[in-house]
């Protein structure tokens, strides 16, 4: 069968639908994905098919900047929401008028899409394939409100109008572990809860030698990131940085692909930065992360029952660092209290108060015992209509 998955051209958009990817190959089927410019680099550094289609998430983040909402005139419930629905929504009709039409020419028997991606909605009802969402992790139970806001007007520009409502009907792929946040994305009603898997390593090895890493001088290691929208914040690294230096802790730091790991400066040796480290090799070296709160990366540390302490900077980041805290697995530092001493006193906490690690292990085996992607790939491919 012919797979189409199409996505959002974000590495944390891309890497949570690797696993199904994965399976889709393993079964023998024809697989590509369609993204923009960053997406599809991503993809097709890893040996998949791809099409470039849409605009990057440079040209979108320039649109955006070239017209912004006033959000200082929005209360702030409303922010998040409105730079959502202005960003993505934005981006979807040229997406759709790239993919749309190619994905008409190969007809594919199944497409599959984040909640994030519209075009690729559009595409599986134009082409009369199946059709699933995938989730992206524990995204805000509201989210579909955000990201589909603009979902009904793309629909009749595609004369499709009743997709509106349909889609909320079709296979729901739920990657969020249930103790997590039960109600993700609320209004799809049909889920198939699905397997989630951190990054894999696809031949890519650790960015620092194995003598740089024996020569780190401390048992535990922490993992510093603010993934990769975020990664520009060098402030915050910075006062992180100071906090955590301070422990006896090896510090393994990711600044964001491509990016200069010499902003940050000279560090101590038990310090060590680079701009990328696949998840799969650097995670199972420790005993906990400092992070952004990205839905992906928190998905990734439970993955491996590792807790975390999140500095929330924008986006879900807020919504998910709470969900983390109330059960039981995460601390989280709000950017009004952003300083060395909060970091170095959360930290020492994530290190030192075992039930943290015990609620992380406790959601790591919830995720091993949800359905294979293999599985979940299986039954959408035998479901009477999706």
């Amino acid at each position: 069968m012919r797979i189409l998955f199409s996505t959002w051209p974000a590495h944390g958009h891309v890497l949570p639908l690797l696993p199904l990817i994965r399976a889709a190959q393993r079964a023998g089927h024809d697989v590509v994905v369609a993204s923009g410019a960053e997406g599809a680099a991503e993809v097709s550094r890893r040996g998949i098919a791809v099409w470039d289609v849409g605009p990057s998430r440079a040209e979108a983040d320039a649109a955006f900047r070239a017209d912004p909402p006033d959000l200082g005139a929005l209360p702030p419930d409303q922010r998040m929401p409105t730079v959502i629905r202005r960003m993505f929504g934005a981006a979807a009709p040229q997406r759709a008028a790239a993919l749309v039409p190619r994905a008409e020419r190969w007809q594919p028997d199944l497409v599959v899409h984040p909640s994030t991606e519209l075009a690729g909605a559009i595409a599986a009802e134009r082409t009369g394939a199946r059709h699933a969402v995938h989730g992206l992790g524990p995204l805000p139970a509201e989210a579909w409100e955000w990201f589909g806001a603009r979902f009904g007007a793309l629909c009749a520009d595609w004369d499709v109008p009743d997709l509106t409502t349909a889609i909320l009907e079709r296979p729901y792929l739920d990657n969020c572990p249930p103790s997590l946040q039960a109600d993700a994305v609320r209004d799809f009603r049909n889920r198939l809860p699905v397997r989630p898997a951190t990054d894999e390593p696809d031949g890519d090895p650790l960015p620092w030698t194995d003598a740089q890493l024996d020569a780190l001088p401390y048992d535990r290691t922490l993992h510093l990131t603010l993934g990769t929208l975020f990664h520009g914040a060098t402030e915050v690294f910075a006062t992180a940085l100071a906090g955590l230096r301070r422990l006896p802790v090896n510090v393994l730091v990711t600044v964001g692909p491509g990016t200069d790991p010499g902003r940050l400066g000279a560090q101590p040796p038990h310090v060590l930065v680079a701009d990328f480290a696949p998840h799969a090799l650097l995670l199972p070296r420790c005993a906990g992360l400092v992070t952004q709160g990205g839905a992906g990366t928190i998905v990734a540390a439970l993955c491996h029952g590792l807790p975390h302490l999140i500095l929330p900077q924008g986006a879900d980041q807020f919504v998910n660092g709470a969900a983390a805290e109330r059960a039981g697995l995460a601390l989280v530092v709000p950017p009004s209290e952003l300083t060395p001493d909060a970091v170095e006193g959360a930290a020492r906490r994530l290190l030192d108060d075992p039930s943290l690690s015990a609620a992380a292990r406790a959601v790591q085996a919830e995720i091993a015992a949800l359905p294979s992607p293999d599985a979940v790939l299986e039954d959408l491919l035998h479901l009477p209509d999706c």
